[in-house]
Order: structure tokens, then sequence, then C-alpha cells
């Protein structure tokens, strides 16, 4: 399994006008792509740091999602005035979601 990770450095403000973008249209794209496993968004308020987290099957449909994954980032940044801090890519070596 494959991860890409977004750091940003917005506001209150700019992270809850960002979320709209993220669900109406990362999500969806996202669910469509081959090899989508999952994404995860944090956020600290206090400090004004957030990440998006997005997982991938294999290093192919992770490869495969980067130019999207760059354009979305730019996008929701863009939209909501927030400053991109970083994007990193990362092999999964553990990964434990126990079931509900």
């Amino acid at each position: 399994m494959w991860a890409r990770l977004h750091s940003l450095e917005t506001t209150g403000d700019q992270y809850e006008s960002g979320l709209p973008l993220v669900r109406d249209t990362l999500l969806p794209w996202a669910r469509e792509s081959s090899g989508y496993r999952g994404l995860i968004g944090l956020v600290d308020r206090a400090s004004g740091k957030a990440l998006v987290l997005t997982l991938w099957a294999d290093r192919d449909s992770f490869e495969r999602s980067a130019g999207a994954a760059e354009a979305l980032g730019t996008a929701a940044a863009d939209a909501t005035g927030a400053r991109r801090l970083a994007l990193d890519d990362f092999e999964v070596d553990i990964f434990d979601v126990p079931s509900a």
C-alpha cells in the first residue's frame, strides 16, 4: 500500500471552506480511481496545520493518481487561501483499522 500526504497551513475558516471541495470533488474522483483505499483528513485548529492522507492499493495506482493529486491539492489551496506546506509520498508498512 502507498500513501500521499498533503500538508497545509490554514485558518479555521479556510479549513471549513475547503471541506466541501474535498467532499464534492476530491472524494468522488478518488472513489472512482482504481486502487483507491481511503482518505483521512486531520486538522489542528490551534496551530492551523491540516493534513490529508490518501491511501492507494499499489504503486501503480499510486503513481497514476499523482497528476490529479497535484492538481486537486493546488485547487483546494487556491480556492481556500490555505498555504501548501508539502506533498509527500510514503510506502505504508503498517495499516490496522479494526472493523466496526
